[in-house]
């Protein structure tokens, strides 16, 4: 009697989540379709990460780029708990999603996810992952959905921890994830989960740079997905040399050009101009990196 009532306590705890699950459902695709087992060794793709304090490019171990982790928490059935399946001092099933881009390849994007849970380590719970992919083509402020929704329904202990993947076409852009999680071993309880987002141009490259100068207040942002190509503006021959006069005018501040390249926050080669404030100073290797990653703009 006391285990049902823990479980009847934790079900009213979480009974307004389930109701946003429920009128978040909408978002994911009635036509789903079925995820595909990856089957890879090893990560062949290039998506690359600045690292602002130590100035290095970094690729996560080898591995394709990960949104935060997602957990769940749905609370477990009487059943299972009597069975003693899952462990009745917690009275939750905890699981812990994963997923991102994992590489990009003819006009293509493939994505991954996967599923553990930690609580059942002998005999896995019987669920449905289900992943929508959203996107934004202009500021990532409002997303929508980009494609059918994709699944696994997991049955085995087995096809928990792998990768299954879809693909998209590659398109610069804010993307994210919405995940629903369905719990058939718990009375079929459904969880919504969203990822923040992230924005990748159409070779596979994740947006990570950073820099800001408080002298001048210039920092370099995130672009939008929407630039169009077409230059309006040539770069002068003397463009680094006024910047760095300007700025010296403007903050008392002489830099050393020797570590940095002058650098159009808007690219000329997307409708940018050459005015001061449309430039920023970046240190050398960053500068580097950002060029590339607007190589596959």
């Amino acid at each position: 009697m006391k285990k049902i009532l823990c479980f009847i306590l934790s079900m009213i705890m979480f009974s307004t989540a389930f109701m946003t699950a429920f009128a978040a459902e909408t978002d994911i695709n009635n036509e789903s379709m079925p995820a595909i087992e990856d089957k890879s060794m090893s990560y062949d793709g290039e998506t690359f990460f600045f690292d602002a304090g130590s100035g290095e490019i970094l690729t996560e171990n080898g591995e394709p780029f990960a949104f935060e982790d997602v957990k769940f928490e749905i609370p477990v059935s009487d059943e299972r708990i009597e069975d003693e399946i899952a462990p009745a001092f917690d009275l939750f099933e905890i699981y812990i999603v994963r997923g991102g881009l994992k590489k990009t390849s003819g006009g293509k994007y493939t994505w991954w996810f996967n599923v553990d849970c930690s609580t059942s380590p002998f005999v896995k719970p019987h669920i449905k992952l289900t992943a929508q992919l959203r996107g934004n083509f202009t500021t990532g402020t409002t997303f929508s959905n980009v494609g059918n929704s994709v699944y696994h329904e997991y049955y085995t202990n087995t096809e928990y921890g792998v990768d299954y993947t879809w693909t998209s076409n590659a398109k610069t852009g804010y993307y994210r994830f919405s995940y629903t999680l369905t719990d058939y071993d718990a009375n079929g309880q459904t969880q919504y989960r969203t990822t923040d987002s992230q924005l990748w141009n159409r070779t596979g490259h994740v947006w990570n740079f950073y820099f800001n100068d408080s002298s001048s207040g210039k920092s370099l942002p995130k672009p939008p997905a929407n630039y169009l190509k077409g230059a309006a503006y040539t770069r002068p021959s003397n463009l680094a040399n006024t910047y760095y006069t300007n700025y010296k005018n403007k903050t008392g501040i002489t830099l050393d050009s020797s570590l940095y390249d002058v650098h159009h926050i808007r690219p000329l080669a997307y409708g940018g101009d050459n005015s001061y404030n449309n430039l920023i100073h970046l240190p050398k290797s960053l500068h580097k990196n950002v060029t590339g990653w607007w190589a596959g703009y």
